[in-house]
C-alpha cells in the first residue's frame, strides 16, 4: 500500500497600517505698522538787506527844496516882509506928518538920502553854513518765519496671542490578509502546488 502524506499550506496574515503624523503649525501674525509722518521743514528765509538815503537835508541846504517847504518859507517871509514894510511906511507917515512942516527942512528927500546911506553902508558878508550830510539808514537782514517741526506719530498693530494649529495624528490597523492553513493527503509523494 502507498504511503499517505500530510501535505500543509499555509499563508501567513497579513496586518495593514495607516498612519497619519501629527502636525503643529504656528503662524505669527507680523506686528502692522501704522503712522503719520510729516517732515520738518525749516519754513524761514532771509530778507534782502535795504539803504534808505535821504539826501534832502543836504540837498535843502543848497536851495533844492520841496513844494511843500518852498511854499511854507515864502509864506513865512510874506508875512515878515508885510509886518516890515506895514512897520516902514507908518514910520515914514509919522515923521512926515511931524517934521515935514518944518522950515528949511525936506523930510522926504532926507528919507531917501537916509535909505541910500544904509544901502551904500551896508556890510555885505559870506555866511559859512557847514552842509548836512545825507542820512543813510541801514535796515540788516532779518530771519523770518516759523520752523515747522514736523510729526512723526508711528502705532504698531500687534496680536496678543500666536495662530497655532495642532492636527492630531493616528494609526489604523486592519488586517489585510486573515490568513489561512490548508491541509489535504496525498499518496506515495508530497504535493508541491504551493
Amino acid at each position: 500500500m502507498a504511503m499517505l502524506y500530510l501535505n500543509v499550506h499555509h499563508v501567513l496574515p497579513q496586518i495593514g497600517i495607516n498612519s497619519k503624523k501629527s502636525t503643529l503649525s504656528t503662524s505669527i501674525e507680523q506686528p502692522k505698522p501704522h503712522g503719520d509722518y510729516r517732515a520738518a521743514r525749516s519754513n524761514m528765509g532771509t530778507t534782502q538787506v535795504t539803504i534808505d538815503v535821504n539826501s534832502y537835508p543836504s540837498r535843502h541846504a543848497y536851495g533844492f527844496t520841496t513844494m511843500a517847504d518852498f511854499t511854507r518859507d515864502r509864506g513865512q517871509k510874506g508875512y515878515s516882509d508885510l509886518a516890515s514894510t506895514t512897520s516902514k511906511w507908518t514910520q515914514q507917515a509919522w515923521s512926515n506928518i511931524t517934521k515935514a512942516a518944518r522950515r528949511g527942512h525936506n523930510e522926504i528927500a532926507a528919507q531917501y538920502d537916509s535909505a541910500l546911506a544904509s544901502r551904500v553902508n551896508r556890510q555885505r558878508h559870506i555866511e559859512a553854513q557847514a552842509i548836512p550830510d545825507p542820512e543813510i539808514t541801514v535796515h540788516q537782514s532779518e530771519l523770518r518765519g516759523t520752523p515747522d517741526t514736523g510729526n512723526t506719530k508711528i502705532q504698531i498693530e500687534t496680536e496678543s496671542k500666536a495662530n497655532v494649529k495642532y492636527n492630531r495624528g493616528n494609526i489604523s490597523i486592519y488586517l489585510k490578509n486573515p490568513g489561512t492553513i490548508e491541509r489535504w493527503v496525498s499518496e506515495g509523494h508530497y504535493d508541491t502546488y504551493a
